[in-house]
């Protein structure tokens, strides 16, 4: 028995809903296939299919087993041409980052692996929306924030930390909010590439308290905001790193810091289904320690 050749065939029945059109996708005769499914219940012990004249489904125990089968035969497969590229660090890896990690990290850490690898192309998508690994056909993402996915691996990279900001001219004339509750008395500035824009993290009496913010001004990328909040138009919460630098120069002052939320995990992730590719594999080994150098910056 071919194992593998069994479990493709167990698939192409699954998806084609057909001994048939199986078959035919797999240019074999229907009654090949059917000794293929035969073959791999009588192995397992348990029926993968119900079959009547008309029509075929997958019993409940077909259902479980398609998952893990195809999960095999892909790791397998991925096998197989690891072998054949002789571990040969080279093509193509798509990545996908938030814009404020891509812009701020991704660019030493990328630049240095290139000239490290220089047959390695990488082709970079920066969005603020949550993607979907591999429906959308990329190989890593980096995400921030608290996860609930397990069909991904995770490898912490940092953690993010935000302050809240305003230039001294805006304090000077607004006045400097005691308590994040006072924010409803002071023009906010909106930053409407993440999530729940309006609603602002503080820690208060040891508690992660959200705060409703409201404010004239909206913009969808955290360099514009802090070049806004420099320019005396209100108050900001962005990541430490983007306002550090102009907190150190005197453009801007943080306030609240008494009230600073919990930092936010960031995290590199690839699906837990597929066996990396050494090319993959070299980015996560080169990306995961360097970027932890740089926690003490975020």
């Amino acid at each position: 028995m071919d194992l593998l050749k069994s479990i493709q065939v167990f698939e192409q029945v699954a998806q084609q809903q057909s001994f048939s059109r199986a078959a035919e996708s797999l240019n074999l005769v229907p009654s090949a296939v059917s000794r293929q499914i035969n073959e791999l219940e009588k192995w397992l012990d348990i029926r993968l299919i119900n079959r009547t004249t008309r029509s075929l489904s997958l019993t409940e125990d077909g259902k479980a087993y398609l998952l893990k089968l195809s999960d095999i035969r892909a790791q397998v497969t991925e096998l197989r041409r690891s072998k054949t590229q002789q571990q040969q660090i080279k093509g193509l890896i798509k990545i996908t980052a938030p814009i404020m990690i891509g812009q701020y990290m991704l660019p030493v850490a990328l630049a240095e692996f290139k000239e490290l690898h220089q047959d390695v192309d990488l082709a970079i998508s920066l969005m603020n929306r949550k993607v979907e690994l591999v429906e959308e056909g990329f190989d890593l993402a980096i995400r921030v924030g608290h996860l609930n996915d397990s069909t991904m691996v995770a490898r912490n990279i940092g953690n993010m930390r935000f302050k809240t900001v305003a230039s001294p001219h805006y304090i000077n004339i607004h006045g400097m909010p005691s308590t994040p509750k006072d924010l409803k008395n002071h023009r906010c500035l909106i930053n409407t590439a993440v999530t729940n824009a309006k609603r602002w993290s503080y820690l208060i009496d040891g508690k992660s308290t959200v705060i409703k913010v409201a404010g004239s001004l909206e913009v969808n990328d955290s360099q514009s905001l802090k070049a806004f909040a420099i320019a005396n138009q209100g108050i900001a919460q962005l990541p430490s790193f983007y306002v550090d630098a102009a907190i150190q120069s005197g453009e801007l002052i943080e306030i609240l810091s008494d009230y600073v939320p919990s930092p936010l995990p960031v995290n590199l992730l690839y699906p837990s289904q597929r066996l990396l590719s050494p090319t993959v594999r070299a980015l996560v080994d080169y990306l995961v320690p360097f970027l932890n150098q740089q926690k003490q910056k975020w």
